[in-house]
């Protein structure tokens, strides 16, 4: 059986905003974040037991919604998300178009286009005409019309945490513009693969197309740099694996 919260160790308004700035001041100082994280899901039951919904109160989630961001934890992230939408819609002012953003782009990590479509449909003109709201609208054309160059070009110039987000389905649309390339081209320096799917590397790009089965180079034994992929013998094993990567979002449901 759940415990219901004391109110003798309820924190009061005053000791909370405290608390924020020194997690904050914590967070700036690489303290672990399953502790950090913990402290904040603590400040956040401290303010819905006292029912406080003010500017404050979206702060604080929008603050540990970038922190889940940084380290990856999209559970948590997602808390905060469903929180977020809630005390928007009460008129409370934050960082809305930042998150609106955010939403868009978890909309294409889970393929979830109706509810894409309906969210964006709901928009006002002003927010799609946020820079942040319209990155995100910008990465979905991108996606839908197969212009990888243009996806990975707005993927390095993603504002706010945009980036953490697309770090989750990258992976998917590089092996869906490798599976374009393969179509269109006989071969390609891996150089070139390098550049235009925004790997850090060289050898980062041959150590993905390796990892995925689809290392195929006319030049095997010649340096990185030097290396030609070789399309054609690539394309069966890539469009399985897109395959694969598409019916497990569909396995997994709305994200």
């Amino acid at each position: 059986m759940k415990q219901e919260p004391d109110p003798a160790k309820i924190r009061p308004y005053a000791v909370l905003r405290e608390t924020l700035e020194e997690l904050k001041k914590r967070w700036r100082e690489k303290a672990n974040y399953n502790w950090v994280c913990s402290q904040f899901k603590s400040l956040r039951q401290d303010l819905t037991v006292q029912r406080i919904k003010n500017e404050f109160t979206v702060t604080v989630y929008e603050i540990h919604a970038r922190m889940a961001l940084q380290v990856g934890d999209m559970v948590e992230y997602n808390q905060c998300q469903s929180q977020l939408k809630t005390l928007y819609e009460l008129g409370i002012r934050g960082k809305h178009e930042e998150f609106t953003a955010y939403r868009i782009l978890m909309f294409l990590h889970g393929l979830n286009r109706s509810e894409m479509t309906l969210f964006v449909g709901q928009l006002t003109f002003q927010q799609k005409s946020a820079p942040e709201v319209q990155h995100a609208l910008n990465v979905q054309r991108a996606s839908a019309m197969g212009n990888y160059h243009l996806f990975f070009d707005l993927y390095m110039n993603a504002p706010n945490m945009g980036a953490y987000i697309m770090d989750h389905f990258i992976d998917r649309e590089r092996i869906r513009a490798l599976l374009v390339m393969s179509k269109a081209y006989r071969t390609l320096p891996l150089v070139f693969v390098h550049n235009e799917l925004a790997f850090e590397s060289v050898e980062q790009a041959r150590e993905f197309l390796t990892t995925n089965g689809c290392a195929f180079f006319e030049n095997p034994n010649s340096p990185d740099q030097d290396k030609l992929f070789d399309c054609k013998p690539a394309a069966t094993p890539l469009a399985q694996l897109l395959e694969a990567k598409l019916r497990k979002v569909q396995i997994k449901g709305a994200i």
